[in-house]
């Protein structure tokens, strides 16, 4: 009896043993389990840090602002903003494409200025705005934050200028043109051109003169390349005739034949009124598109055209032969009143013809019909003085409707003879 009583006791301690043993491996297990269904925290991701940005090459002076087709660059009105957009994304080098539906409600991915917002927008240059309001006018303060996040993302001196440019562009009026080209100007780092080359080379609005203020910085924004320096010689400019000197600058306060130049360089008769005259008998006649012969008959059909033979009281005095001085007078009652006689007839022309850097003689001499007095012009080519006589084709069509008298050499035409001194 005492035998089994051992026994039981020895199997009751390797059960309890064998119990514990299976408790620790089931305890273990579950903690194995436990520690597969919950998976390690992923690391934080570490985001890249944004490409720096750059302003684009300026060694070949791209133009960094388009001039409309009809050259009218408004200095005064107001940029818009999906304008500016477009001219800062052709100034900025380092930004990536843009991709995907447009963020903004009132720009859809369609239009043409989406692309250039995406791409400021991705560099993170842009407002976190649901509208871009592509066509409202840009204010001053708004470009001075974009100004203050582009500086963030340049370096060196490129980010100095965007910097300085960020506290000077304050304040909600709105920018002009004529402020954004300056801006687009300082912003590139590139030193303007030469006022002389840009006027005589560049690209100068026909809205603007070198006597406005800004013109140099607009000009410079809107020439794309570098001008080189013009021989001396006459030159059709912005609807104007200039000379130009040795070393390529304006021939200013000179005379040169039968020309006279101004303080700038342009061609001038030393009458406001009637430069004036000249330069929209230019633009009406279509001779600023023309060139050579075409852009003659132009100006000498639009005075044959446009006035009438009229005789005043002044009108009926006759300039003695061979005289000079009265061409300008002449003109200017021409221009004012209308018309004229053969005088009016011939200095208009005349003048115009000097505006295209023609030769032209403006003559007051007779002709065979009675000995009598009258005023034509010659202009000389290949060693022949040419004939134009605008007034005797006009005057009276119904006893000349035949007449051409547009570039006639000097000899029996019409039953006209010429007197050959002058």
């Amino acid at each position: 009896m005492r035998e089994n009583k051992y026994f039981v006791y020895i199997l009751l301690a390797v059960l309890s043993l064998a119990i514990l043993v299976s408790l620790a491996i089931l305890a273990s297990l579950l903690l194995r389990a436990g520690e597969e269904e919950v998976p390690a925290p992923a690391p934080t991701p570490v985001e890249a840090p944004a490409p720096l940005l750059a302003i684009a090459g300026q060694a070949g002076h791209p133009a960094l602002m388009e001039l409309p087709d009809d050259r009218m660059f408004r200095p005064d009105g107001t940029v818009a903003r999906g304008e500016m957009a477009q001219w800062m994304v052709h100034m900025l080098e380092g930004l990536r494409r843009s991709a995907g539906e447009s963020r903004w409600t009132d720009l859809p991915a369609g239009d043409g200025r989406y692309h250039a917002a995406a791409r400021l927008d991705a560099a993170g240059l842009l407002p976190e705005d649901d509208s871009f309001r592509p066509d409202d006018p840009l204010t001053r303060g708004e470009l001075g934050r974009f100004m203050e996040r582009l500086a963030e993302r340049l370096a060196g001196e490129e980010r100095a200028r965007a910097a300085a440019l960020a506290e000077e562009l304050t304040g909600e009026d709105t920018l002009t043109r004529r402020e954004a080209a300056a801006v687009l100007v300082e912003l590139s780092g590139r030193e303007m051109l030469e006022e002389d080359r840009l006027f005589l080379g560049g690209c100068v609005p026909s809205d603007m003169t070198r006597a406005d203020e800004g013109w140099q910085a607009v000009a410079d924004a809107v020439t794309n390349g570098r001008p080189a320096w013009k021989e001396p010689g006459l030159y059709r400019l912005y609807g104007w005739l200039y000379a130009v000197a040795e070393g390529g600058v304006p021939a200013e306060n000179t005379s040169v034949g039968v020309w006279s130049f101004g303080p700038d360089g342009g061609y001038t008769t030393g009458n406001r009124e009637l430069d004036g005259y000249l330069a929209q008998a230019l633009e009406d006649s279509g001779a600023n598109e023309l060139s050579g012969r075409e852009a003659l008959e132009a100006v000498y059909l639009y005075v044959k055209n446009n006035f009438e033979y009229k005789v005043t009281p002044l009108d009926q005095m006759i300039e003695e032969e061979g005289e000079t001085g009265w061409e300008c007078k002449r003109a200017v009652r021409f221009f004012r009143n209308g018309g004229g006689t053969c005088y009016g007839y011939a200095a208009a022309f005349g003048l115009l013809a000097r505006c295209l850097g023609e030769d032209a003689k403006i003559v007051s001499a007779t002709i065979n019909q009675f000995n009598g007095a009258h005023s034509f012009v010659v202009i000389p080519e290949d060693g022949i003085d040419w004939i134009y006589d605008v007034e005797l084709e006009d005057a009276r069509p119904e006893r000349h409707a035949d007449l051409d008298l547009f570039r006639i050499q000097n000899y029996l035409i019409y039953n006209y003879w010429y007197t050959p001194d002058w």
